[in-house]
């Protein structure tokens, strides 16, 4: 009968006989080399014990972990027989090293099983066992010599021993095939993937090269393995429904913006399949892991190392403060990141250091410990995920980014930042040094993210430099005296220049400088939650809504909020007394609908001219936006750049009549002809367009724009809609493969959130305002066309000032409308009231509309 090794290991009575016989191989060894020390002319008391004495540690050791040191024993031996192997193929094959293709290099860098950074003293165990795996192997190469048959012999047995055992153990694995070239995955909430082979593989998570098949756009794929070994049915059905859950992960703020983190595009758990898929975009651009940084261009100065720091604690920040939906269902405070350290950063170098010598990359932070924790076998301790971690780790980061290494290559020991002897001597940063022990915890350690990059960013104390009268000699003096005399000239011209340069850089500035938005103050009037508002309706109630108009969408469409939920879902789940509020689509009048007892309230777009019987009040507002092809700022042809991140209403004109434009120069190699587009299936934004672009005087070619669109779409999409969402892909296909500029429009909350398209700043001449703004250094300001959407992550969201003053030309106001019987008005009344809530407001704009105001920072 099997004896049961820890879960899933057996080993036979075989087994032992031959652990025994590895250890009577091991007892002679240590025979045979103390023969072979006593029959020497002279040999030293010291070294005949040393050499005893450390054989029969390794005989003790062998005894205590007897699986450990045979798997170690058949490793090193397969190793040496795999080195020694040749190919007959006439000449034997010089060893190269890997030399993947560029793009995919620094995707083999990351970690996909990657823990935190090792401490010293974790490195320390780990650079003893290799000093012990080298003694024990030049010990071993000694019995080869003198008996080599008795070696072979006891190398046989071991490495069948091992071979049989590693079988058992990784059995359950193997019997997960690797994904073939050109299969599907499907699923998926945003489409099919195709793969296109294997980048690398692993225990239990593999990472794939593939494509969407609808586009055959790059992606990644990383599979994770949930083995018969390792995982029973149920619990693997439980990873599967909590990665579901995770799949809903929304790294995103109240604005919509993320802070340069790199998350999932979407993520599949097949039911009939033991492994899930998360889908990744392609790499950023010519990014590398720190770690490949430090290997092609060494350490950092401490300028760079700081804007490492100020980036990445963002991210943390962020990432602390993110408010978890738990698989309870429940809300938990802060996110850590769990998995940072040289491999789960990568940095994009954007350009050479600024006029200001500020260092130009940006810091995006992947391999989130949550996912690679989920698919654990049960068996397996995680470690200490926190904040607290984060920082420490971090600290490490910064440690080992100006040191350039990790490892002290003469004594080969981990650099250890509580030695002052492991600083690197030419750093004098005595702030910085002084920041990077507080974040490991070796002086007084910060509270939080928060903390350490306000210390960060806080500016430098001004240092009094003492002077100290020296003695010269006579002959010594006068030299000095001579020198002094053009040293003083030599810094005034210098110092006047750099003035001068800088004062001018700030005139430039000033003069060129977008208009700047106030930073938000939250004061808040409203109620914050939607328990607070007193006096809700609980009975049946019944509201309605225009077809195809902004407000279906919003409340109908799925996953816009909350995973596999629609809005109105999400409400009622939110405020139970909303459970029998039942929401329906009308293309009938709203107005004769209300008056007829039909609907109890009407959710709708501002109304001008509003019967006197009936109340409106806002909610929230939506605009119409003007995009062109995106193009970041590496690109040479950039059609943002050429427009000069706007266009005038007379221009829009222009373009949906003639489609042609006057004044401009397109970028080079690019057609002057113009492609126009429309979303002919959404109703309400043509409508818009056509009231503020052209109030209602229409010209014959953008009357006849919507059965053109439809007559070169439909052999494509079939029976899919003509919307935003297609226009999109279009216009941006049109630019990277026909070389032509696409002009359309469509609904701001239906385009935000993308990177396909530039939205232009719209207005008359002169008074073009944009409706997304971003944060620079703790000013708001307008996005430019340098600003790059899709990789440069701090932050942009919609301008809610522009949009509550109409500044923005192309806003309209979606309402609640509901009678003003005093009776009949309490449901619709209090409708609004939960709408009007910070988290009414914060919902609707996660579902993609403006909110009334910006929005306090989560608790």
């Amino acid at each position: 009968m099997p004896i049961a090794v820890d879960r899933a290991d057996t080993i036979s009575v075989t087994n032992y006989q031959l652990l025994i016989r590895s250890l009577g191989f091991k007892l002679l060894e240590v025979l045979r080399i103390s023969s072979m020390q006593s029959g020497r002319d002279a040999v030293r008391l010291a070294d005949l014990v040393n050499s005893v004495g450390s054989n029969f540690r390794e005989v003790a050791n062998f005894i205590r972990y007897p699986f450990q040191n045979l798997s170690r024993i058949a490793m090193n031996r397969a190793q040496e027989k795999y080195e020694q192997a040749e190919i007959p193929f006439g000449k034997q094959p010089e060893k190269q090293e890997n030399s993947g293709g560029v793009s995919n290099r620094h995707l083999q860098g990351r970690n996909l099983n990657a823990s935190r950074i090792p401490t010293p003293q974790e490195s320390d165990s780990e650079s003893d066992g290799r000093t012990s795996r080298s003694a024990s192997n030049y010990r071993t190469s000694q019995v080869k010599v003198a008996n080599s048959s008795l070696s072979e012999t006891a190398n046989a047995v071991t490495i069948a021993a091992v071979n049989r055992l590693a079988e058992k153990r990784y059995r359950s694995a193997e019997t997960i095939p690797i994904l073939s070239n050109g299969q599907e995955i499907t699923g998926g909430r945003r489409g099919r993937y195709r793969v296109e082979k294997l980048l690398q593989g692993g225990e239990r998570v593999r990472l794939y090269q593939g494509v969407m098949v609808v586009n055959n756009k790059p992606i990644l794929i990383e599979e994770y393995l949930l083995p018969d070994g390792e995982f029973n049915q149920t619990e693997a059905e439980q990873r599967k429904e909590k990665f579901e859950k995770l799949a809903s992960l929304n790294l995103k703020n109240g604005g919509g913006q993320d802070f340069r983190l790199i998350s999932p595009w979407d993520a599949i758990a097949p039911s009939n399949e033991k492994r899930c898929y998360l889908i990744f975009e392609p790499p950023i651009e010519n990014s590398l892991t720190l770690r490949e940084y430090l290997r092609e261009k060494g350490a950092m100065n401490s300028q760079q190392v700081r804007e490492v720091l100020s980036q990445v604690l963002q991210t943390l920040w962020f990432l602390h403060n993110y408010r978890l939906r738990t698989f309870d269902d429940e809300f938990e405070q802060g996110l850590p990141h769990g998995n940072l350290n040289l491999d789960s950063l990568l940095i994009e170098i954007k350009s050479q250091p600024s006029a200001f010598d500020r260092p130009q990359f940006f810091i995006y932070a992947a391999d989130l410990a949550l996912w690679e924790d989920l698919f654990k076998p049960p068996t397996v301790k995680i470690s200490e995920r926190s904040p607290k971690q984060d920082l420490i780790d971090l600290g490490y980061v910064s440690f080992y980014l100006l040191s350039g290494k990790t490892i002290d290559p003469d004594t080969a020991q981990p650099l250890n930042p509580k030695l002052e002897q492991d600083w690197p001597p030419e750093f004098k940063d005595v702030r910085l040094k002084k920041f990077i022990r507080r974040l490991l915890g070796i002086d007084q350690p910060f509270k939080d993210a928060f903390e350490a990059k306000q210390a960060l960013l806080a500016p430098k104390p001004i240092e009094v430099e003492v002077q100290v009268d020296e003695v010269t000699e006579p002959d010594e003096a006068t030299e000095n005296t001579h020198k002094s005399s053009v040293w003083p000239l030599l810094l005034t011209i210098l110092l006047f220049s750099l003035l001068a340069s800088l004062l001018w850089q700030i005139i430039v500035r000033f003069i060129q400088a977008p208009p700047q938005v106030k930073l938000p103050v939250f004061n808040s009037s409203e109620p914050c939650c939607l328990v607070k508002i007193d006096g809700v309706p609980t009975g049946t109630v019944s509201y309605i809504t225009e077809d195809e108009g902004i407000w279906s969408y919003i409340l109908n469409t799925v996953s816009l909020v909350s995973y596999n939920k629609t809005l109105a879902e999400e409400l009622k789940i939110r405020e139970p007394r909303l459970e029998k509020y039942r929401f329906n689509i009308s293309d009938a009048n709203l107005i004769k609908a209300i008056r007829l007892r039909r609907a109890d309230f009407a959710l709708t777009t501002s109304i001008k001219d509003l019967p006197d019987d009936m109340e409106q009040v806002e909610v929230a507002y939506d605009g119409l936006v003007v995009f062109v092809a995106f193009s970041d700022n590496k690109r040479l042809q950039s059609v943002p750049n050429a427009l000069n991140g706007k266009i005038t209403i007379d221009q829009l004109r222009e373009i949906y009549t003639t489609e042609r434009l006057t004044d401009w120069s397109p970028p080079e190699g690019i057609d002057r002809n113009i492609k126009l587009y429309m979303p002919v299936d959404n109703l309400q934004a043509v409508k818009l367009f056509e009231d503020l672009v052209f109030q209602g005087d229409l010209p014959q070619e953008f009357t006849n724009l919507p059965q053109k669109m439809i007559r070169d779409a439909r052999p494509q999409i079939n029976d899919k809609p003509i919307d935003e969402s297609y226009i999109l892909g279009e216009i941006l296909k049109d630019f990277e493969q026909e070389r032509t500029v696409g002009f359309g429009f469509g609904l701001l909350s239906r385009v935000f959130n993308q990177c396909a398209v530039y939205p232009l700043a719209v207005g008359e001449k002169g008074q073009e305002v944009q409706p997304l703004v971003q944060q620079i250094d703790n000013q708001v300001k307008p996005i430019e066309p340098t600003t790059d959407l899709c990789n440069d992550k701090g932050s942009y969201w919609p301008d809610v000032e522009s949009f509550k003053s109409a500044r923005y030309p192309f806003i309209y106001r979606l309402v609640v409308v509901y009678p003003k019987d005093e009776r009949r008005s309490i449901a619709g009344k209090k409708f609004a009231e939960l709408l009007k809530t910070d988290e009414g407001q914060r919902l609707l704009s996660e579902a993609g509309l403006v909110p009334l105001r910006t929005l306090p920072k989560r608790n």
